[in-house]
């Protein structure tokens, strides 16, 4: 389960940016932004799941991937990877299910969908000073 959002209005900042440095370098800037962003999701999201926290597994098992560059355009994904495959019980908790004809609405019913909808505008702002931050250097 991972979520994705694109980042508008920042053109003059991308083109100030490749005019100060070389690509290799626009890159490494680029991606850790996108770093930055994604510890950031990391740790909402983890705040957020803790409302319905047992053994701490669902918690433990948020990951923050690595930037990657996927047909032309860098992009990192936040989920769950572990051991003990939460996200499973991650979508039925975000999601309810349904068992013998009754529907089951637990704790955590839309808590995902509510932290990254939160998130956005932060991740968003917080990229978006960071790349302004290294045009200024």
């Amino acid at each position: 389960m991972s979520g994705n959002f694109t980042i508008t209005g920042v053109d003059e900042v991308i083109s100030k940016l490749e005019n100060k440095f070389s690509s290799r370098k626009l890159d490494q800037i680029e991606r850790q932004a996108l770093k930055m962003g994604a510890t950031y999701a990391k740790y909402q999201l983890k705040y957020a799941v803790e409302s319905y926290r047992d053994t701490g597994a669902t918690v433990r098992e948020v990951t923050a991937g690595k930037p990657r560059k996927k047909a032309g355009h860098l992009s990192v994904k936040v989920g769950w990877e572990g051991g003990k495959s939460r996200w499973r019980l991650v979508h039925l908790n975000e999601w309810g299910y349904t068992r013998n004809g009754r529907t089951y609405s637990p704790r955590g019913l839309g808590v995902v969908q509510k932290a990254f909808s939160g998130m956005k505008d932060e991740i968003k702002n917080t990229q978006v000073e960071y790349l302004k931050r290294m045009v200024d250097l």
